[in-house]
């Protein structure tokens, strides 16, 4: 996928979390004003059933998961998909909860409370989508193979980024217990989780390692996209040498 048409789907799949999550509800207030289902008792259960039960979580998760395919597509096309597939795959399910949270109560995302525990999974991620919009393919070197240096700070950072993630997801042990239909899991990821926190943050117990392994993340992101010295090409006379050799 083109950064052109990766730009489109990923509006497209903005867009319709914006509307679940901001027009969904003043519908359903319109539907049941015009219908005056509230005189009734129980009369707007089918409306409410209908919009807030079925349409809205449905929008919502066709959002996420248009998203995410664009993402792993956009990746197929610049040959990234085996390393930051995995990485981005982790970092879209330790953002997911949030993003319903959000999405159930938009008028959260205005809180100061909400803004202070957004998940730094969330923080490289929107880093990531946004690095990914870029005309990468026009350039003669690969995507984020400026040099060995750049390639490994982000590879780093990046499952650095993935990690915090697992860490710092509360829900990830009843999930992963409830979908793999493994109570034991939960447990053990319930007692390690605490164990990664304090190896990610230095046992300081705060959170600006994470964000200064974002910073590091960002800053090698924007690097890769300034132009680099190509490697220099053999002459003509190199080249007739070593086939003379041969």
């Amino acid at each position: 996928m083109f950064a052109g048409r990766y730009l489109w789907w990923m509006l497209m799949g903005i867009g319709i979390f914006m509307f679940a999550a901001l027009s969904l509800d003043y519908i359903t207030w319109l539907t049941i004003q015009l219908s005056g289902c509230g005189d009734m008792a129980g009369a707007c259960e089918p409306v409410l059933r209908l919009i807030s039960g079925m349409l809205k979580p449905a929008c919502i998760w066709a959002a996420l998961g248009v998203l995410f395919m664009a993402t792993l597509l956009r990746l197929h096309t610049l040959s990234l998909i085996w390393f930051w597939g995995p990485v981005v795959a982790v970092w879209f399910v330790a953002s997911t909860p949030i993003l319903l949270f959000v999405a159930a109560d938009a008028a959260a995302l205005t809180q100061p409370t909400t803004l202070a525990v957004l998940p730094v999974a969330l923080l490289f991620l929107a880093a990531f989508v946004i690095y990914l919009m870029f005309a990468l393919e026009d350039g003669d070197t690969l995507p984020l193979a400026a040099s060995v240096p750049l390639r490994l700070t982000l590879r780093l950072t990046a499952v650095y980024g993935a990690l915090a993630g697992v860490a710092f997801m509360p829900e990830l042990s009843r999930i992963a217990g409830t979908l793999l239909d493994m109570p034991a899991l939960s447990v053990v990821i319930a007692l390690a989780q605490p164990y990664l926190q304090m190896v990610l943050t230095f046992g300081t117990g705060s959170m600006a390692p994470a964000y200064a392994v974002l910073a590091a993340f960002i800053a090698a992101l924007a690097a890769s996209l300034l132009p680099h010295a190509a490697a220099p090409q053999p002459s003509r006379s190199t080249i007739m040498l070593r086939r003379l050799r041969r």
